[in-house]
């Protein structure tokens, strides 16, 4: 599922419009994209990482790979792209887990696929790659995976790289600018307290929804059509309507200023495989082979000792009986909507139990529309995507990466309230042609016709997009996400003992992203290789006095 480029817009716009609000939070060109991030999330973790390159477990400091008679059971819950990498990066120093996926298919909501037509590839779930996701980028370079600049092949000569269409207009660039101006410099303001005083005003801001926080500042909104991107942006960056998100998400995206160029904090979603994302599923599972277990859905967990009893049933009930496997570690890398169908007969606390039963994913779904040229390149048109009022809130080009190709196709993203599962996709698909014709004039006899569309919210294995925290739930739960950093202090790891948690839902820094996936996923085996290690040391220990006792 990709994540909007609503904020890549916005701070495009703020620039355009010269902001002077921004300037006083101008930084030094020697600020990394690392330290900025700990700005977006208030200096709470100001050292994080400190622009270092991704640690690989192999340069953990105390790691041993030579782990003598140690050979644990590693079980993995989830194949998607968390419990691939997991497994991936155990097994670059040794350790072998064991996948085991509920679908017959490994990737999670990370698939790609040629439904609208053959020659051209399309990313049903997860598809951007920012310019900071360490991660994804990493794993594409050992891969030798090929990834496509979605601005560097823009040809904006002619046409506008992002159009906004509402009230039945195009509007210009400096005129969206100008409007959204006010707004920006009262979200920069209230941005600026929270990085004075986090823990004063965190508890203030959490507490409102971006509809509350819109209210307030009312008066510093120009146009109906800036409080329309506002709230498109929330819809389609974490499937919920505005009065369903914290505004802290709305701060967390506020850019840099660094003299007179603005940079992106987060969403800048630079990149995409050239391929499609899939191939990186494809390449770590070949990475796996003899690892993976499919078709297996986990429904029950019991603390044995000093380790786990799994009990996973076949999808198909003609596969067989149910398959009982004792573990010694066990990361659990699926969302939480289809965790809570799992039975926990584990010790966890009582705000871990709360953060699985209560944060949602949100609802976003995307629809292809298949097309024989690309009318949308025209003079009113776009050549990577567009934002509007007309039904969804957004649309791109998801044929971009295959230039050579004559046809294209449409992705139409979907949030909240505008997807709508009770018509028919070929009805909708219909819709939105008509409507954006009014705007682009041939895209409607261009269509071939043919239209897909995703249905990840109906997946009993995901249960929607990606992760939204309602007002309120960040500062509930923000004790159990990855914090990564080189202080053990400041360092945070989500574990019970040896049952480890992994998922982009996870993620602090990159929670709704693919490359929050991959990064706990990253992690968690860094959790158990450290957990290994502690075990083989006490085994150690432990002979060295029986030795020493029976001299």
């Amino acid at each position: 599922m990709a994540h909007s480029p609503l904020f890549k817009t916005l701070i495009h716009l703020l620039k355009s419009a010269n902001s002077q609000s921004l300037q006083r939070r101008v930084t030094s060109s020697s600020t990394s994209r690392k330290k900025s991030w700990s700005r977006r999330r208030f200096l709470r973790y100001s050292t994080l990482a400190g622009g270092a390159a991704i640690a690989t477990l192999t340069d953990l400091p105390n790691w041993r790979p030579a782990l003598g008679s140690t050979h644990p059971t590693i079980a993995i819950i989830g194949g998607g792209i968390a419990g691939l990498n997991a497994a991936y990066q155990l097994k670059k120093l040794g350790l072998r887990a064991t996948v085991y996926e509920a679908k017959s298919n490994v990737g999670g909501r990370i698939q790609s696929g040629s439904l609208i037509d053959r020659e051209l590839v399309n990313d049903f779930g997860g598809s951007f790659v920012n310019t900071d996701h360490e991660d994804i980028l990493a794993l594409a370079e050992e891969f030798g995976l090929e990834l496509f600049n979605r601005f560097e092949h823009a040809d904006t000569s002619q046409v506008t790289e992002t159009a906004f269409y509402y009230e039945g207009r195009l509007i210009p660039e400096a005129e969206m600018a100008e409007k959204l101006s006010p707004l920006a410099a009262q979200i920069g303001s209230d941005a600026a307290l929270l990085e004075e005083d986090f823990d004063t005003y965190v508890e203030l801001f959490d507490v409102l929804s971006v509809t509350d926080y819109l209210n307030q500042h009312q008066d510093k909104i120009l146009a109906p059509f800036v409080r329309t991107l506002i709230e498109s942006g929330i819809r389609t960056e974490y499937g919920v309507e505005p009065e369903e998100a914290s505004v802290l998400q709305l701060l967390f995206n506020l850019p840099t200023v660094n003299q007179d160029a603005v940079e992106p904090l987060s969403s800048d979603e630079t990149f995409c495989f050239k391929e499609g994302s899939g191939k990186l599923i494809e390449s770590l599972s070949n990475a796996l082979s003899g690892q993976i277990r499919t078709g297996l859905c986990l429904r029950r967990i019991q603390s044995r000792n000093e380790g786990f009893q799994l009990t996973l049933e076949p999808r198909e009930s003609r596969q067989g009986n149910p398959l009982v496997v004792n573990a010694d570690y066990i990361i659990l890398a699926i969302p939480f909507p289809a965790l809570r169908r799992v039975d926990l007969q584990t010790p966890l606390p009582d705000g871990l139990r709360q953060f699985i039963q209560e944060v949602d994913l949100g609802r976003n779904e995307k629809l292809f529309a298949g097309f024989r040229d690309r009318p949308w390149r025209q003079a009113t048109g776009f050549t990577v995507d567009a934002w509007t009022d007309l039904g969804f809130a957004q649309l791109w080009e998801d044929t971009q990466r295959q230039p050579e190709q004559q046809n294209g196709v449409l992705t139409f993203f979907m949030g909240s309230r505008e997807v709508r599962p009770d018509l028919p996709v070929l009805v909708l698909g219909q819709q939105f042609l008509s409507r954006l014709d009014r705007q682009l004039p041939g895209t409607a006899t261009a269509q071939m016709g043919h239209f897909v569309r995703t249905g990840w919210a109906n997946d009993l294995d995901i249960g929607g997009g990606y992760t939204n925290f309602k007002p309120g739930q960040y500062l509930k739960f923000s004790e159990f996400l990855y914090i990564e950093s080189e202080n053990p202090e400041e360092r945070v790891d989500v574990h019970i003992g040896n049952l480890v948690f992994a998922g982009e839902h996870l993620s602090d820094e990159f929670y709704g992203y693919m490359n929050g996936a991959a990064q706990t996923g990253r992690l968690a085996a860094e959790v158990i290789a450290n957990l290994v290690q502690q075990t083989a040391s006490q085994h150690s220990t432990s002979t060295s006095i029986t030795a020493l006792n029976n001299l």
